[in-house]
């Protein structure tokens, strides 16, 4: 792989050392941080933590002090699939990554904003003997990821604010495909990595106190993965093109008065864009170029919570997601196993002087049905039960 590329990302490779499984939105990662997970990742309009580096950088102009907030965000994703009468279950572990924002007020207009992420991820292992081992990355599938974001908002009003930023991206990613159908065969293992480079948009809107409304729009990320294929022990030099997509999020927070806040959003995601991508291997040999279907249809995520002031600092939040499934019977595997998803949230916090922390727990659940568009060994019944924890602390200098 590109030993060039992991000294340009020193701190975001320190974040990449995590891998999160596939979210249940291809292999985005919506949550990215406590508060806002706790009440259904509904954030958009709100966005008055130094995490509006991720979610809304216009939101940072409501900041009025240096802050700096480190989070972990845990989770545990239990798959199993029914095909031909067989019962599977995909390899599960507790896995983590860091989420790491800082704030820094400029003047009366001006704040800075700097954090690392990891907003797309992906680690699923099937193993080499199911029955669907040749689908595409249903051995192994891996996607280490983490994101450098420098980001400003500017106070234009009193009431409305821009913000606008850069993100610096690097992934590896590790693909473990069967080369025929019979279970403990000959496996084509791809490995690679790349740096690239995206950027954001964003505004926010508060005409008085009980109303705010936020947009965001972070583009589409494009990668040349550089590195290298072993199969049936030739080893050959390979490239992959992949990208992760652009999403347009909007959101709406209504205080009714003091004790809460109520947020929905909706998120579009543009999977459409990620088709049919081919792993070119040099020499061609053992593998040639190897076409990967995804042709996944772009989707929605929805999302509503409410946050509840107690006194003495304390809030609790509770929320819910709904997020479609972007991934055709047709093009279906299991390495992704995406499926419509249901995320229930709860959460606590406590607001100090100058410290302050989040804590947020999640439950999904999806019951899918992969019908005859997909291959014969891939259709059947795909279920999934995840649990997540996350955890963030602040302080305001």
């Amino acid at each position: 792989m590109k030993t060039t590329h992991k000294s340009i990302l020193t701190c975001a490779a320190l974040a990449a050392a995590f891998t999160v499984p596939a979210m249940g939105n291809g292999f985005y990662i919506p949550v990215q941080s406590p508060e806002a997970t706790s009440r259904g990742n509904a954030f958009v309009a709100t966005a008055n933590t130094a995490a509006a580096v991720y979610y809304n950088a216009a939101g940072l102009t409501q900041l009025s002090e240096e802050t700096l907030q480190v989070g972990l965000y845990s989770v545990n994703l239990g798959l199993d699939a029914k095909v031909a009468g067989t019962s599977l279950s995909a390899k599960d572990k507790w896995q983590a990554i860091p989420q790491i924002y800082f704030a820094k007020p400029v003047n009366d207009q001006w704040v800075l904003g700097f954090g690392i992420n990891t907003p797309f991820g992906l680690s699923t292992e099937w193993g080499n003997n199911s029955p669907f081992r040749n689908a595409t990355g249903a051995v192994k599938a891996e996607i280490l990821y983490a994101t450098l974001w420098a980001v400003a908002g500017y106070k234009v009003s009193d009431t409305f604010s821009l913000g606008f930023g850069v993100g610096v991206s690097q992934l590896e990613g590790e693909l473990h495909t069967g080369l025929f159908a019979a279970p403990g065969g000959p496996v084509l293992e791809f490995a690679g990595d790349d740096v690239a480079v995206s950027w954001t948009i964003s505004a926010r809107w508060q005409p008085n106190e009980q109303h705010a409304f936020g947009l965001v729009y972070r583009s589409r990320t494009n990668f040349d993965v550089e590195g290298s294929s072993k199969a049936l022990g030739v080893k050959m030099d390979s490239s992959l093109g992949f990208m992760t997509p652009a999403t347009l999020a909007v959101g709406y927070s209504y205080r009714p008065n003091s004790k809460w806040n109520i947020e929905a959003n909706i998120e579009w995601v543009q999977w459409e864009k990620l088709n049919t991508l081919n792993l070119k291997n040099t020499p061609v040999a053992v593998g040639a170029n190897l076409p990967i279907p995804f042709n996944w249809n772009n989707n929605l995520i929805y999302g509503i919570g409410a946050t509840r002031q107690l006194g003495n600092g304390y809030s609790i939040s509770f929320g819910y997601n709904y997020i479609e499934n972007s991934q055709p019977d047709s093009t279906f595997t299991p390495a992704v196993s995406d499926a419509d998803r249901q995320w229930l949230t709860f959460g606590v916090g406590h607001q100090g002087e100058s410290w302050s922390w989040d804590f947020a727990y999640q439950y999904a659940f999806s019951d899918r049905k992969v019908g005859s568009s997909a291959p014969l060994a891939l259709q059947g019944d795909y279920k999934s039960r995840f649990h997540s924890v996350s955890l963030s602390a602040k302080y305001e200098f």
